[in-house]
């Protein structure tokens, strides 16, 4: 049931195997209005480790993580005024946790710093340095091109429409999650 775009599985993929064996089991056990979905699931899963882990080995070359990387971005972004730990957790992309962690680890290198909040000074801001601008100028560009490069079997408008729906999806997924703290402070 996980498919590559024209639809059949990758040859010696034995993860693909595992799940589209694992589906066709639980439609014998359960019924098969769930397949869609759980097939969708799996392969939203899947795609995104193979992504990540893809991501992840590039920016290895710079000594980076893809959290590292995602909050230098960001904090590039926000040079001057830098950006408060809890915004950044707002923003990431990627895994949340343990940005004071990452944080540490971006500072000791010299790529970011902490100053003190000028209106609080118990509040800490995240600051990137000249160092970490520099980093992230000169990563960029390989960066776009890792990903233009794990994209090229797709055209413009498939891309487009893949990432309309992953949208619509999301958006399915944080309504559910919210209806479902509804749910539970009702009982």
């Amino acid at each position: 049931m996980i498919r590559l775009a024209d639809g059949a599985s990758k040859p010696g993929d034995k993860r693909a195997e595992y799940y589209k064996n694992r589906i066709k089991q639980h439609a014998e056990s359960y019924g098969e209005s769930h397949c869609h979905a759980l097939e969708l699931v799996l392969n939203l899963l899947y795609t995104g480790d193979v992504a990540q882990t893809r991501i992840a080995r590039q920016l290895a070359r710079y000594g980076l993580s893809p959290s590292g990387f995602n909050i230098l971005s960001i904090l590039n972004n926000f040079k001057t005024t830098g950006c408060q730990l809890h915004e950044l957790g707002e923003l990431l992309v990627v895994s949340r946790a343990n940005i004071t962690g990452v944080v540490d680890s971006l500072e000791q290198r010299g790529l970011a710093e902490r100053v003190a909040d000028k209106e609080d000074r118990r509040v800490r801001i995240a600051r990137i340095t000249a160092e970490g601008a520099a980093l992230v100028e000169s990563i960029l560009p390989s960066h776009y091109a890792e990903i233009q490069e794990m994209c090229t079997t797709l055209t413009d408008s498939e891309m487009t429409l893949v990432s309309e729906l992953l949208t619509r999806l999301r958006h399915c997924i944080q309504n559910s999650d919210s209806n479902e703290g509804q749910r539970k402070k009702i009982k």
